[in-house]
This record gives structure tokens, sequence and C-alpha cells, in this order.
């Protein structure tokens, strides 16, 4: 088997291990706004409902791919994905206001209103208001030069942090 086969093979078994929530948010690891969101999640994430990986991982990639859509295609769009029932044959990817709509949805409590609210927003008037937010967020609030590091007590939270 040659090497690329086998690390493909500790990739996948790497991920079959992980105990993974109902739904993984999709980010870009480099955007300070997007780094925000993810944050502002983390703290209102009271049943433990999210994980986390940046759009540079090897897992995000792979998570993409498995719905047809390559790097390129994914850091082009300017969005946040959103994988709900991963690794599963139930596997769907949200993008765009989707995801926002669906994860205040899923964090309940006053969020939920808002996202209930939200979905009477018809999807283009909403995406375009996603697509303008994201074409600015460098602007809004800057960008890294590299991921940023989880907390020591939210690491168990990311996907492919370390590759």
């Amino acid at each position: 088997m040659c090497l690329e086969c086998q690390i493909a093979r500790r990739a996948c078994e790497k991920m079959r291990s992980w105990n993974l929530a109902g739904s993984i948010l999709i980010y870009d690891g480099l955007c300070g706004f997007c780094n925000r969101t993810v944050q502002w999640v983390l703290k209102r994430d009271k049943a433990n409902q999210f994980r986390f990986a940046p759009q540079q991982s090897r897992w995000a990639e792979e998570a993409l791919l498995r719905h047809g859509m390559q790097r390129d295609a994914m850091l082009e769009q300017n969005s946040v994905y959103l994988v709900l029932n991963p690794n599963s044959p139930q596997e769907r990817i949200l993008l765009r206001s989707d995801v926002t709509v669906y994860s205040l949805l899923l964090l309940g409590g006053v969020w939920k209103v808002l996202g209930r609210c939200l979905q009477f927003v018809p999807r283009f008037v909403r995406d375009a208001a996603y697509i303008l937010t994201a074409r600015n967020r460098f602007r809004l609030a800057g960008k890294y030069e590299v991921c940023p590091l989880p907390t020591a007590e939210d690491r168990e939270k990311f996907l492919g942090i370390t590759d």
C-alpha cells in the first residue's frame, strides 16, 4: 500500500473514532470574523451540539469532496458550511444563510426564535446579505496569517486543526 493510501486510511480511522455531535461548522480559519463567530457559538452551545473544522483542514476538504465540492470552489464561495449528521448516510451540507438559520435553531432559547423569524425571510434576500458580509469580512474583522488554535478546554470540539 502506498504512503498516501496509508495516510488516508489513518485519517479515516481517526474520523470514525471521533465522537461527533450532530453538526460540524466549517469556517475560514484565517478570517477574524469567522473566528469570532465560532467563539460566539461556543459560548452559547449549551447542549454541546457543535464541532468545528477550519476550511484549511484536510477534514473540511474531505467532507466537502464527499458532496462534490473542490477546495478552490469552497474558498471561492466565501461561505461557511454546516455538515449535518456527519459520517452517516444522512449526511448533508448547508451553506450561506442556511447555516446561520439552522445554527440559531440548534442553539435554542431566544436564538431559536430569531432563527424561526429568519426562516420567513426569502433565501435570496438572506443570501444577498450573507454574500455582502462575506465579501467584506476581512475589512470588518481582519485576517490571520495562520489559523488560531482553540483554548485547551475547547480543543476537543475542533477537527483537523493539527493537519
